[in-house]
């Protein structure tokens, strides 16, 4: 084969040209987008994909001065796929306050122009609030809620934001006390990034916010009375100054600095009994139900996966799998596959048509509690057509015609009368022979049998871990709740939780056969629930479940004796329960 050199480098060429002209991309970013009068802002424009880049050109704005700071390059190779672009660096120093718009303007690199343009909000420095010795004008923070009222098993929002003034450093984590301690799943907090500022009494502050998203577990009044310690980083004078390098040599000390927080309340109302479906399984919220399946043509007996889609806002970790409509048409394989996501949960089942008879798969029903109506709602999704072609019978047919064509035995000769008698008397005598020995062959055969399955029963209990640690759960569970006695003896409320903890880990660890470390309050609980365990008892080792772990991970309940005892009857009495469970 031969190749044309000059094409070739033609080709190469407008290629580079075409990737100088019609890759290039160019983004401006101003951090941070709010100052105040004293500081200085960065502007920084990064350019790709273009080949040689010119700083750009930026307009005269009245009010504030840009300076040009130089010009970077950055190459980076993530998975396989490399990036770089070119950033120019300019600092921005207000002359007044207000806001500033930066452009548009426009920034041409080879035959391509690009539209640029920014914001710059500059605001003043209150005097008095610059000299006040008032802690609550340089700090204070607020706790917000999206809900002042919601329904039990309801999702909302708590937001914490901290306020700081120019000069207070905070360092290291914060501590936050004074929330709900029942009732509530353990709060996991989020920093929400990236941090802003904002003015407050035209005073410039920067703005830490974190939020969690949680639900009641019960009804009634919910308040949070916050209080935040916060470790301020502070600069501290040597004890003797060097006349040489004077302060250079400063230490930097934090000191803790509670934070009182303004209390927020919510209304946590009961889900209502008016209305409820008998289907309904807790999800609560605001859901879409949209149903699907694949292939759509099969053969009777062949696998189809019946998708369940979940989406919308609402407590998802607490939304089960609708139940299929009764159908003889249709086999059921294994235990439906869950998937969730921020966005929803899809459950997959895998089912089977038995015949070619079945047209399409039938209408599901989903139920929620609307907490926007405060109603229930049932969403019944539409049949899904489906094709199922009758499956092959080759292997049967064939079978038949080799049965029909087998010829019939020949014919045996009728036994004359001598040789019947001849027959009978053979049989008489074998039969006085082996009577007397007939009752050792049933009693061998069964010895034998004994032994056999004496064997194997041993070597089963020997060698099945699985069976021996199920065994082991009810004393596992005894000796745990044996040390919560001892520590509700004590009145020690951390080791009292931890113990109890402990028993729920060890009985379902044997029970489930996993490693302790490996027992989760979700693996537990879901596999009662396959097997049909009482939901009221559910609800109930639910709620243990989520006081526990509350204690492990936060600070342990204001808890007297009488309360303990109760808390760890309650809790033996649902292991007996379990204990009638097939798990």
């Amino acid at each position: 084969m031969k190749f044309e050199t000059g094409n070739l480098k033609k080709g190469i060429l407008i290629s580079l040209i075409g990737l100088n002209a019609f890759g290039f991309e160019a983004t401006m970013s101003i951090q941070p987008p709010l100052v105040d009068l004293n500081e200085s802002a960065a502007l920084t424009i990064q350019v790709r994909d273009a080949k040689n880049p010119q700083p750009p050109v930026l307009p005269k704005v009245p009010g504030i001065q840009i300076n040009y700071a130089g010009q970077s390059t950055q190459h980076t190779w993530v998975n396989g796929k490399s990036d770089s672009f070119t950033a120019f660096n300019f600092t921005i120093y207000p002359q007044q306050t207000g806001t500033f718009s930066i452009g548009p303007f426009d920034y041409t690199v080879g035959r391509k122009t690009k539209t640029l343009q920014g914001e710059l909000k500059v605001v003043g420095t209150s005097g008095e609030a610059q000299h006040s010795q008032s802690l609550s004008d340089l700090l204070f923070a607020k706790m917000t809620s999206n809900r002042e009222s919601a329904y039990v098993q309801e999702p909302f929002n708590l937001t914490l934001s901290i306020y700081s003034r120019q000069g207070v450093q905070l360092a290291g984590n914060l501590n936050l006390s004074g929330m709900p301690t029942s009732g509530l799943p353990d709060l996991q907090w989020q920093e929400v990034q990236p941090r802003k500022r904002e003015v407050v009494n035209n005073v410039l502050y920067d703005v830490r916010r974190f939020q969690t998203r949680t639900r009641a577990m019960s009804s009634g009044r919910f308040e949070f009375k916050p209080s935040v310690t916060v470790q301020v980083a502070t600069q501290s004078q040597p004890r003797q100054r060097d006349p040489f390098f004077g302060s250079m040599f400063q230490r930097t000390q934090t000191r803790p600095v509670n934070v009182p927080v303004k209390q927020v309340t919510v209304e946590v109302k009961p889900l209502p009994e008016t209305g409820k479906p008998t289907n309904f399984k807790g999800a609560v919220g605001q859901f879409n139900f949209e149903t699907g399946a694949k292939p759509l043509e099969v053969q009777a007996g062949d696998p189809v996966t019946l998708q369940l889609l979940i989406t919308g806002t609402g407590n998802f970790d607490r939304v089960m799998m609708p139940d299929l409509p009764a159908d003889n048409s249709f086999r059921l394989f294994g235990d439906p596959i869950r998937k969730q996501t921020d966005q929803g949960v899809l459950f997959e089942q895998v089912i089977s048509p038995r015949n070619a008879t079945v047209h399409e798969i039938p209408a599901i029903l989903f139920s929620f509690f609307d907490t926007d109506s405060g109603n229930y709602r049932a969403v019944k999704s539409a049949p899904i057509p489906i094709l199922v072609n009758a499956s092959s019978n080759n292997t049967a047919q064939v079978f038949a015609a080799k049965d029909s064509i087998v010829l019939p035995p020949q014919e045996t000769p009728f036994a004359t009368e001598s040789d019947v008698q001849r027959i009978e008397s053979a049989l008489q005598s074998f039969w006085q022979t082996i009577r007397p020995w007939l009752w050792t062959l049933p009693a061998a055969l069964l010895a034998g049998l004994m032994v056999f399955f004496g064997r194997k029963l041993r070597h089963t209990r020997k060698h099945d871990t699985a069976r021996i640690r199920r065994q082991k759960a009810p004393k596992a569970a005894l000796k745990a709740l044996k040390k919560a006695d001892r520590a509700q003896q004590n009145g020690d409320v951390k080791l009292f939780h931890d113990a109890l903890w402990q028993t729920l880990t060890d009985y379902f660890g044997h029970r489930l056969n996993l490693p302790p470390g490996d027992v989760t309050s979700t693996i537990a609980l879901q596999a009662l629930e396959r097997k049909a365990f009482d939901p009221e008892q559910l609800n109930t080792l639910r709620s243990i479940f989520e006081q526990l772990e509350s204690s492990r991970y936060g600070l342990p309940a204001e808890t007297n004796s009488e309360e303990m005892l109760r808390l760890r009857n309650r809790l033996q009495q649902l292991l007996k329960h379990c204990e009638k469970v097939k798990m």
